[in-house]
């Protein structure tokens, strides 16, 4: 490119990123929530990894095609904000319509809706960073835009438990969400609303002319990023030196899917002693699941501020390598916990693994990728992390009905297991070249 676009205030750079506190919001809800809100309209536990898969699909189809649109959409109202504002919409829609869903095959449209828009909202969020800043700003950009996600996910986590603290019922009744959860989708519709909304009036958006006046050649932009086949092409080219990360993904990200799929009945069941959900300790048990769900982000987002720190120290794959031993930990005491306070340790050794997730790899295959390909190197980095998710949402709940007898506390020591041989890989690959 010729030039550079102006830097941006704090405040500017603000409005960028505040949606995301809405969206991280929502998600914080639905991890902690989703199960609960199956099982109360009478999903089988070994229903539930197959019912999840509306993220990662969703995740894998809706982003790149969205974003790829995005790209294209010169408007008036600029590229990417009617693609915000009608997926803010969206999703405002389907929160509403989950928390008075009247039954399962309702709250499970209702959820893929939300996934989609979710998705769809995700995608020009992040290009809205590249789009507005100058080249030097983006990790700031991008480093406010974490703020925000793990503000918004220990928020939304929470927002269960706050509820039913001040008295509101959480317990299941037949056929109906508790109050609790119910309102806690509500307080994330409005959230979400409100955020999508400041960023849509905050922010403006460059033109094809206000590029040019910058000597920003955006043209040339987009023909470097070429078709969608031919940027498949590169993503698969030479993927041989991403076959360690990808394995090293596949089993960590598998054992944070199962966490999600799966806390919450075993910690009702484990450490409350809930016998079924209509029990009035399946409520506290899964709001249990909410605090340590925040726990873990609130860990993820402190931990996340050392961790440069200790790549340049240890090394990027022995840091990787320990932080998800503890993960292993974690994951396998959340079964194990016969009590609630222990299971917030558990939570905080999985957030520094979780914080570990949502860096080391990216900078291990930033290290690696052919230089100007290190966009399509994120691209194949997210595929790796939806294909676990995909396989154990295809997998689990067979898994849980043959050979578990349907109980899923095994889940989780197998997710113990699992974020221990992603350990070994990392570990195992600082004694090599080093990635």
């Amino acid at each position: 490119m010729k030039g550079d676009l102006p830097p941006l205030g704090l405040g500017r750079l603000m409005s960028l990123s505040v949606g995301y506190l809405g969206l991280q919001i929502t998600f914080g809800i639905e991890s902690a929530s989703l199960s609960r809100v199956y099982q109360g309209f009478g999903a089988g536990v070994d229903d539930l990894a197959l019912l999840w898969l509306a993220g990662p699909v969703s995740g894998l189809l809706v982003q790149p095609v969205v974003g790829r649109l995005s790209d294209r959409s010169w408007t008036r109202f600029g590229r990417r904000r009617p693609w915000m504002l009608a997926s803010g919409a969206l999703a405002t829609a389907a929160l509403v319509a989950i928390a008075y869903a009247p039954n399962l095959a309702v709250a499970i449209g209702m959820i893929w809706l939300l996934e989609i828009a979710m998705n769809a909202l995700n995608a020009p969020y992040r290009a809205l960073v590249g789009d507005s800043l100058p080249q030097h700003q983006h990790g700031r950009g991008f480093a406010l835009q974490t703020v925000f996600v793990g503000i918004g996910a220990f928020l939304g986590a929470m927002a269960p438990k706050a509820f039913s603290l001040v008295g509101l019922p959480n317990v299941v009744t037949e056929g109906a969400t508790p109050v609790s959860v119910r309102l806690a989708f509500l307080a994330a519709a409005l959230c979400l609303a409100i955020s999508v909304l400041g960023t849509v009036f905050a922010t403006r958006e460059y033109s094809r002319e206000d590029y040019a006046s910058f000597g920003v050649d955006v043209l040339e932009r987009e023909e470097r990023a070429g078709s969608l086949a031919s940027r498949l092409a590169v993503m698969t080219r030479g993927l041989g030196p991403y076959r360690r990360i990808a394995g090293m993904q596949f089993f960590a990200w598998a054992s944070l899917y199962l966490l999600w799929v799966y806390a919450t009945p075993v910690v009702a069941g484990s450490a409350f002693g809930a016998v079924s959900v209509t029990d009035p300790r399946y409520g506290d048990g899964a709001d249990w699941v909410g605090v340590m769900f925040a726990t873990y982000n609130g860990v993820a987002g402190l931990f996340a501020l050392v961790l440069p720190t200790l790549f340049d120290r240890f090394g990027v794959n022995r840091v990787h390598g320990a932080a998800l031993l503890a993960g292993a930990f974690g994951f396998a005491g959340v079964a194990l916990a016969g009590s609630p306070w222990p299971l917030l340790g558990c939570a905080g050794l999985i957030g520094i693994a979780y914080a570990s997730m949502l860096s080391a790899p990216f900078v291990m295959a930033s290290r690696i990728a052919r230089q100007g390909e290190a966009g399509s190197a994120i691209g194949l980095m997210n595929v790796f992390i939806v294909l676990p998710q995909l396989v154990m949402g295809l997998s689990m709940g067979m898994a849980v009905r043959w050979f578990l007898s349907g109980d899923p506390s095994s889940t989780l020591v197998l997710a113990g297991l699992f974020c221990a041989l992603a350990s070994v890989i990392s570990a195992t690959g600082s004694k090599r070249r080093a990635i």
